[in-house]
């Protein structure tokens, strides 16, 4: 596979990502409101909230790198970074 489709592979994925981490923001600021303002769950919301963020950054910024020439492995980690995200999300979920 070529470098194109490396990058293609990795936008389609990142973009495929962004459904749930749409929907666990919207969780996370539903459980904001059910809390009453508690710090830690605001502080978990914006956590939330950034996996959204890095779902459309990530491609744009992977893109961009390649454009100038970056190396593959840079390239390969800003598409890799949202991925990274949600699994670091799951585990604090899930501990």
């Amino acid at each position: 596979m070529g470098a194109r489709a490396w990058l293609w592979l990795g936008t389609v994925l990142d973009f495929v990502l962004l459904l749930p981490a749409f929907y666990m923001a919207i969780a996370a600021v539903d459980a904001v409101g059910r809390s009453d303002g508690s710090p830690f769950a605001i502080a978990i919301a914006v956590l939330f909230f950034a996996l959204p963020v890095f779902c459309i950054a990530a491609p744009a910024a992977g893109w961009r790198a390649h454009k100038h020439g970056r190396s593959a492995a840079h390239v390969a980690g800003l598409f890799a970074a949202p991925l990274v995200y949600a699994v670091f999300l799951v585990v604090l979920l899930l501990g």
